[in-house]
Protein backbone atom coordinates (compact mmCIF):
# COMPACT_ATOMS: atom_id res chain seq x y z
CA UNK A 1 0.00 0.00 0.00
CA UNK A 2 1.39 3.59 -0.63
CA UNK A 3 1.97 5.71 2.23
CA UNK A 4 -0.03 8.42 0.71
CA UNK A 5 -3.09 6.56 0.60
CA UNK A 6 -2.66 5.33 4.36
CA UNK A 7 -2.10 9.09 4.83
CA UNK A 8 -5.35 9.76 3.24
CA UNK A 9 -7.18 7.38 4.90
CA UNK A 10 -6.14 8.39 8.29
CA UNK A 11 -6.50 12.42 7.51
CA UNK A 12 -10.50 11.18 6.11
CA UNK A 13 -10.67 9.34 9.62
CA UNK A 14 -9.76 11.69 11.53
CA UNK A 15 -11.96 14.33 10.21
CA UNK A 16 -14.90 12.26 10.05
CA UNK A 17 -14.45 11.85 14.10
CA UNK A 18 -13.93 15.32 14.68
CA UNK A 19 -16.96 16.37 12.67
CA UNK A 20 -19.11 13.33 14.64
CA UNK A 21 -17.49 14.51 18.04
CA UNK A 22 -18.40 18.87 17.00
CA UNK A 23 -22.14 16.98 15.97
CA UNK A 24 -22.54 15.46 19.16
CA UNK A 25 -20.94 17.64 22.03
CA UNK A 26 -22.05 21.71 21.64
CA UNK A 27 -18.81 23.80 22.53
CA UNK A 28 -21.18 26.20 23.97
CA UNK A 29 -21.89 23.81 26.69
CA UNK A 30 -18.55 21.55 26.79
CA UNK A 31 -15.38 22.51 28.34
CA UNK A 32 -13.23 20.15 26.48
CA UNK A 33 -13.22 22.25 23.29
CA UNK A 34 -9.97 24.95 23.54
CA UNK A 35 -10.78 28.07 24.19
CA UNK A 36 -9.38 30.85 22.33
CA UNK A 37 -5.77 32.63 23.54
CA UNK A 38 -6.73 35.71 23.00
CA UNK A 39 -9.87 36.49 24.10
CA UNK A 40 -8.98 34.50 27.68
CA UNK A 41 -5.93 37.21 27.82
CA UNK A 42 -7.29 40.99 26.47
CA UNK A 43 -10.58 40.21 26.21
CA UNK A 44 -10.93 41.02 22.86
CA UNK A 45 -12.39 38.27 19.87
CA UNK A 46 -10.18 37.24 16.89
CA UNK A 47 -11.25 36.95 13.75
CA UNK A 48 -12.25 33.22 14.56
CA UNK A 49 -13.60 33.45 17.53
CA UNK A 50 -16.94 31.43 17.64
CA UNK A 51 -16.23 29.15 15.12
CA UNK A 52 -16.30 26.31 16.61
CA UNK A 53 -19.92 27.20 17.57
CA UNK A 54 -20.39 28.30 13.98
CA UNK A 55 -19.78 24.91 12.74
CA UNK A 56 -21.77 22.77 15.38
CA UNK A 57 -24.88 25.05 14.34
CA UNK A 58 -24.14 25.02 10.67
CA UNK A 59 -23.52 21.15 11.35
CA UNK A 60 -26.91 20.85 12.76
CA UNK A 61 -28.39 23.18 10.14
CA UNK A 62 -28.72 26.32 11.41
CA UNK A 63 -27.38 28.78 9.41
CA UNK A 64 -28.87 32.07 11.25
CA UNK A 65 -27.52 30.83 14.28
CA UNK A 66 -24.23 29.81 13.19
CA UNK A 67 -24.38 33.61 11.31
CA UNK A 68 -24.78 34.63 14.79
CA UNK A 69 -21.54 33.36 16.32
CA UNK A 70 -18.98 33.99 13.43
CA UNK A 71 -20.54 35.78 10.42
CA UNK A 72 -17.25 36.00 8.28
CA UNK A 73 -16.89 31.69 8.81
CA UNK A 74 -19.88 31.17 7.74
CA UNK A 75 -20.28 34.02 4.65
CA UNK A 76 -16.91 32.09 3.30
CA UNK A 77 -17.99 28.44 4.27
CA UNK A 78 -19.33 27.73 0.58
CA UNK A 79 -15.53 29.07 -0.47
CA UNK A 80 -13.68 27.29 1.29
CA UNK A 81 -15.62 23.79 0.55
CA UNK A 82 -14.86 24.53 -3.10
CA UNK A 83 -11.44 25.28 -2.54
CA UNK A 84 -11.06 21.79 -0.70
CA UNK A 85 -12.84 20.33 -3.40
CA UNK A 86 -10.37 21.98 -5.88
CA UNK A 87 -7.11 21.01 -4.08
CA UNK A 88 -8.77 16.66 -3.20
CA UNK A 89 -9.31 16.89 -7.25
CA UNK A 90 -6.18 18.15 -8.06
CA UNK A 91 -4.07 16.00 -5.45
CA UNK A 92 -6.02 12.94 -7.28
CA UNK A 93 -4.64 14.12 -10.31
CA UNK A 94 -0.95 13.66 -8.74
CA UNK A 95 -0.73 17.81 -8.88
CA UNK A 96 0.59 19.45 -5.67
CA UNK A 97 -2.31 19.63 -3.27
CA UNK A 98 -2.11 23.38 -2.58
CA UNK A 99 -1.92 25.64 -6.03
CA UNK A 100 -0.11 28.46 -6.90
CA UNK A 101 -1.91 31.55 -5.18
CA UNK A 102 -1.78 35.21 -6.48
CA UNK A 103 -0.32 37.52 -3.56
CA UNK A 104 -2.95 39.96 -4.79
CA UNK A 105 -5.58 37.26 -3.41
CA UNK A 106 -3.61 36.28 -0.20
CA UNK A 107 -3.21 40.16 0.87
CA UNK A 108 -6.49 40.89 0.19
CA UNK A 109 -8.01 37.67 2.17
CA UNK A 110 -5.58 38.59 5.15
CA UNK A 111 -7.08 42.49 4.76
CA UNK A 112 -10.75 41.17 4.78
CA UNK A 113 -9.58 38.72 7.78
CA UNK A 114 -7.96 41.72 9.93
CA UNK A 115 -10.75 44.21 9.07
CA UNK A 116 -13.28 42.08 10.62
CA UNK A 117 -11.14 41.43 13.70
CA UNK A 118 -10.95 44.77 13.88
CA UNK A 119 -14.41 45.46 13.32
CA UNK A 120 -15.94 43.38 15.46
CA UNK A 121 -14.32 44.36 18.80
CA UNK A 122 -15.28 48.25 18.41
CA UNK A 123 -17.57 49.30 20.82
CA UNK A 124 -20.13 50.42 18.39
CA UNK A 125 -23.54 48.77 18.91
CA UNK A 126 -24.52 48.74 15.26
CA UNK A 127 -21.71 46.27 15.22
CA UNK A 128 -22.77 43.82 17.49
CA UNK A 129 -23.84 41.63 15.42
CA UNK A 130 -20.21 40.65 14.68
CA UNK A 131 -19.43 39.58 17.72
CA UNK A 132 -20.23 35.89 19.15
Amino acid sequence: MKSSYIAWVAMAALVVAGTIVLFSFDPAQHAFYPGCALYKLTGLYCPGCGGLRATHQLLHGRIFTAFHFNPLFVATFPLWLWAFARAVQRCSQGRPFFPSIKGTWLWSGAAVVILFGVLRNLPFNSLAWMRP
